[in-house]
Order: C-alpha cells, then sequence, then structure tokens
C-alpha cells in the first residue's frame, strides 16, 4: 500500500514537472493539489545536487509533492532520474534517494538497505547528505559507494 502511495505520489510529481515545462504560465511556481496531498514546482532551478565531490549541474524544476505522510522531491524533470523520498516528520527521515546514472552506475540508496543517508529541513529548503551504492556494471562484481549532497528548495 505504501509503495503504491509512493509510485503514485511520484507520478504525479513527474507529471506536474511535464506539465510545467509545457505551461505558458511564467510565474516563478505552481501550486496545484493532487488526491490526498500537495504539489509545488519551482519556475527556476531551486537544486543542487553533489556526488562524490562534484556538482551535477542539473538542469530543470524541483518538483515536491506531499502525499500520505511522505514528500517526494524530484529534482530536475523526469530525464535525470534524481529523487528523494521523505518522512514528512521533524526532522525528515530518508526513506529512498534515487541519483541516476553517475559514470555508467546507477545509484541510490532505500532506508534499512546498504549506505546511509539523513536529511534536515530549513523552512522550505531540504538538505539530504549520505552514501548511495550501486553496481559498476562495467565490472558487476564491484559495489561502488558514493557520498552524494541534494540541497532542495520547494516552493
Amino acid at each position: 500500500m505504501k509503495r503504491g502511495l509512493t509510485v503514485a505520489a511520484a507520478g504525479a510529481a513527474i507529471l506536474v514537472a511535464g506539465l510545467s515545462g509545457c505551461s505558458g504560465n511564467k510565474s516563478n511556481g505552481i501550486s496545484t493539489s493532487v488526491p490526498g496531498g500537495a504539489v509545488s514546482a519551482g519556475g527556476n532551478n531551486s537544486s543542487k545536487v553533489i556526488i562524490d565531490g562534484k556538482d551535477q549541474n542539473v538542469q530543470g524544476t524541483t518538483v515536491c509533492t506531499k502525499a500520505g505522510g511522505n514528500i517526494t522531491i524530484a529534482v530536475g524533470g523526469n530525464t535525470t532520474g534524481i529523487s528523494v523520498v521523505l518522512a514528512d516528520a521533524s526532522p525528515p527521515t530518508v526513506k529512498a534517494v534515487q541519483l541516476g546514472d553517475v559514470n555508467g552506475v546507477t545509484l541510490q540508496y532505500a532506508q534499512g538497505g546498504q549506505g546511509n543517508a539523513s536529511a534536515t529541513k530549513d523552512g522550505n529548503t531540504y538538505k539530504v547528505t549520505g552514501n548511495a551504492t550501486g553496481t559498476d556494471m562495467a565490472n558487476p562484481t564491484q559495489q561502488v559507494n558514493k557520498p552524494f549532497e541534494i540541497d532542495a528548495t520547494c516552493n
């Protein structure tokens, strides 16, 4: 049930990101509601992603969705594969992080799995830090661990 809700929230976030990119509305952000939550998308890139000490220079909008006690943050639209799922608590708890493909390695963190992650919130800005893991497809027996930092502002 929780997984279905998370998938629905992520789908809603991607839909809003796509619609905001096609919209003629040039305001600084949009805000709408979805069943059981709210969605906001910044008109400007309000996120920074650093992986293994390197700024990823992510382009596009940041979409934040609150639903079912979770906050889903999609960074840079649906082409980057970068997203964070947090429990909407104080402080927020990191449930999952997807960092997309970094030099041939798909990096991720899942609560209860390998790696680690923590989050803080200051106003509308979330900072998520930790270590994500992945497998290098050029050497499938080699586990890869990379530190990451995501700073995202939700409007």
